[in-house]
């Protein structure tokens, strides 16, 4: 479904990615950890298109994002969409939650959701049973972001951005500025939509326990390089790089 192989960037004089290769499968959730700085979020910015990288191939469901350009880019970036750890970041504050919820399917009226396909042509419907795969109850359809708590406007974040119903959805630190409960609620709301929806996630953290509670495998960033790949159950192995034992220890104090 996705496929990085030896991807490269820089920024001027600055080397922010080298060689990262890694893969994706259908309905996986892939994490990616490492400290700030390391090059996470530029590898999610090359995946959704938003910027080229200077060497090496990113490939999602056949798409090669470095060779599209205009209607082509366009149509490809609407399998792959992010939640931010700040929902502000994708929720316009003058538009009531229903508007914003349901803004990808306006910009992509060519596309069908299984999930949406009875009610695509009622937009408030569709906005209704998005809020409702998210746990939240239509009464908040006409509020605005800053009348929901945190909890909320990130369930909302993700409603938006399962409304495409994408190959890949992108988690960037999407449950730290949450509060630890509200975390969980929002972590398992996660893996309850990923069999229901049938959706792959690049689940961007610097919270090893985090990751490893959500992801079948984990992928390790240091300075640029992915020093280490594996699978969640062989987080303590001894044959984990000294990096990845380094951030298991800081997670363990």
């Amino acid at each position: 479904m996705l496929e990085v192989k030896k991807v490269s960037k820089s920024y001027r004089s600055n080397t922010v990615l080298t060689d990262v290769s890694f893969h994706m499968q259908q309905g996986e959730c892939l994490g990616l950890i490492g400290e700030s700085g390391s090059g996470k979020s530029t590898i999610a910015k090359l995946i959704l298109g938003l910027d080229q990288y200077d060497s090496g191939q990113i490939i999602l469901n056949n798409f090669d994002f470095n060779q599209l350009k205009g209607r082509e880019l366009r149509k490809a970036r609407r399998h792959v969409q992010i939640v931010f750890q700040d929902p502000s970041a994708s929720l316009n504050p003058k538009l009531p939650i229903w508007k914003s919820v349901i803004e990808p399917l306006e910009n992509y009226p060519e596309v069908i959701p299984a999930f949406l396909k009875e009610v695509r042509k009622d937009r408030r419907k569709m906005a209704e049973i998005l809020l409702e795969k998210v746990g939240l109850h239509s009464s908040l359809l006409d509020r605005y972001p800053h009348q929901l708590s945190g909890g909320q406007r990130q369930r909302v974040a993700i409603a938006r951005g399962i409304s495409l119903q994408p190959s890949l959805l992108i988690c960037d630190e999407l449950t730290s500025s949450l509060d630890v409960s509200i975390q969980a609620q929002i972590l398992n709301l996660l893996k309850e939509l990923k069999s229901e929806v049938n959706i792959s996630y690049l689940f961007i953290s610097h919270d090893i326990a985090t990751v490893q509670y959500m992801c079948e495998r984990i992928a390790v960033l240091k300075e640029g390089m992915l020093v280490d790949l594996f699978s969640s159950k062989d987080l303590f192995s001894e044959n984990r790089h000294p990096y990845t034992e380094k951030l298991v220890e800081a997670a363990l104090e």
